[in-house]
């Protein structure tokens, strides 16, 4: 548990491999999920026999750490994310640490490396999956007839934090519980609570494809085609070069998918990336982008 200057606190689960580790990986969660969620908790046995400790952390008020904070978390909430970086150097000191973060969860990571960079370039690495790395499109996406059902859901879970949100402002609840979809939510509730206008200038702030180039660190971000929510185009149109983010785009693997008879692909083809990062000493930050059908 971890003491945030404002009174608020932050949860994680340590797993130790049985082995002596070769480095450490922090697994953040997407939106309405926790340290518990399904990807998390797929990563951990395949982190750990990989060599790797293996840190599952709660965004601010996720899960079962709803009642230790009375604020909530959102795309831009890399501050956050930099505790769980300087707990594990000091824990583990020289061992190498890589963030993976999952949907919003990855959003909120490269917001953190883009707008932390003198904290995180203690990270060797940063994976996303799914990462909604354009928010405005995102929403127009998400916003889809054919999404309506997951609208629904995820509107439910959306709702349910802040109505167990400690000593929040009636007007959100409020708030929250008039919204139609995602955006009404946004606009009324999670955009003030982050200090923003409204949505559009929510999703603006939080919006990264525009600044990828600026990473100051290796970086592998995992998208997929055919991601039901959050659209592949932005990811597609980002530069090539040397000493920019490596960019995998499939051809299958819907939103943090990517399932084949050998379990998640999108699992090992982290831990290789990973491991690729261990083994051969890098001589420069990031590397090609690249379109690939894997799954």
């Amino acid at each position: 548990m971890l003491n945030l200057p404002d009174g608020d606190r932050l949860l994680a689960v340590c797993h130790l491999p049985q082995e002596q580790p070769r480095g450490c990986l922090i697994a953040v969660h997407g939106l309405n999920g926790c340290m518990d969620a399904p990807h998390i908790l797929w990563l951990t046995p395949a982190a750990l026999a990989a060599g790797l400790v293996l840190l599952r952390v709660n965004m601010r008020g996720a899960g079962p750490a709803r009642a230790l904070a009375r604020k909530t978390y959102n795309a831009g909430a890399g501050a956050d994310l930099t505790h769980f970086i300087d707990w594990a150097k000091r824990r583990f000191k020289e061992l190498p640490l890589y963030m993976m973060g999952h949907s919003l969860g990855g959003t909120a990571a490269l917001n953190m490396v883009l707008d932390h960079p003198g904290v995180t370039e203690r990270l060797a690495g940063l994976v996303t999956v799914g990462a909604p790395i354009d928010m405005t499109a995102t929403a127009r996406r998400f916003h889809r007839p054919r999404n309506w059902l997951y609208v629904r859901y995820m509107l439910a879970g959306m709702k349910q934090i802040v109505a167990t949100t400690p000593n929040i402002e009636q007007r959100y609840v409020d708030a929250a519980m008039r919204a139609s979809n995602i955006f009404a939510f946004d606009d009324q509730v999670t955009a003030p609570l982050a200090g923003h206008r409204d949505a559009t200038s929510y999703y603006a702030a939080t919006s990264v494809h525009q600044r990828l180039s600026r990473l100051n660190i290796p970086a592998l971000i995992i998208q997929s085609t055919n991601d039901p929510w959050v659209p592949d185009e932005p990811c597609l149109a980002q530069p090539c070069g040397k000493g920019l983010p490596a960019i995998v785009v499939t051809k299958d693997g819907g939103h943090v998918g990517f399932h084949d008879h050998d379990g998640s692909w999108y699992i090992r083809a982290t831990l290789a990336w990973i491991n690729a990062q261990l083994d051969v000493p890098q001589t420069s930050h990031g590397g090609d982008n690249q379109t690939v059908d894997t799954t």
